[in-house]
């Protein structure tokens, strides 16, 4: 292809693109949420399609690459942003992050204390049977098998008895949590 042709690609493929510069503004909108960095985004994409015209396949979707090239711009654009309020000052960075992580850690001590008192209170209304059982394969890690042994029954009576225990427990658990959150 010489310079004339290559030119006259490069300005019909420039005039397709402007044709879906309403497409692509939409979509540049959407992912930064501001009209003045969206008009940026596709103006920069546009650019982008006049300096690279060439590695452009005919035959394929133009909408599709420019499109992937407003994506990229506007990838690039929230990185710059980013960068823009990142937080300088490292002891304040480090601040802020040892008292989310001190409030978490409190947060969730205090949710896992919560839910441990109301699986207690739920197992102490089982029977010592059910718990033992539980306990067996849980804590102690037994099989079925052994714990059939222990309770002469057979490893599926124990399945289903570990089964009908996990369901009331996790009944009266979520029973308890959904009265305690009201």
């Amino acid at each position: 292809m010489n310079e004339h042709e290559s030119n006259e690609w490069r300005d019909r493929l420039l005039k397709e693109a402007f044709g879906y510069r309403d497409a692509l503004l939409t979509q540049a909108f959407a992912m930064l949420r501001d009209w003045a960095a969206a008009e940026d985004a596709v103006q920069d994409a546009f650019l982008v399609v006049v300096n690279k015209y060439e590695s452009f396949r005919e035959g394929s979707s133009l909408l599709a690459w420019t499109r992937q090239i407003v994506r990229n711009k506007c990838h690039e654009a929230i990185r710059t942003r980013q960068r823009e309020f990142a937080v300088e000052d490292e002891a304040l960075e480090s601040a802020v992050s040892d008292a989310l992580e001190e409030q978490l850690t409190e947060r969730v001590a205090e949710a896992l204390a919560e839910r441990r008192q109301i699986l207690e209170a739920c197992m102490a209304k089982m029977g010592r049977q059910a718990v033992a059982m539980l306990a067996g394969f849980y804590v102690e890690m037994k099989s079925c098998e052994a714990l059939g042994r222990a309770y002469r029954r057979s490893a599926n009576a124990v399945r289903l008895a570990l089964s009908r225990a996990r369901r009331v427990l996790k009944d009266c658990v979520e029973r308890k949590a959904r009265m305690v959150s009201a």
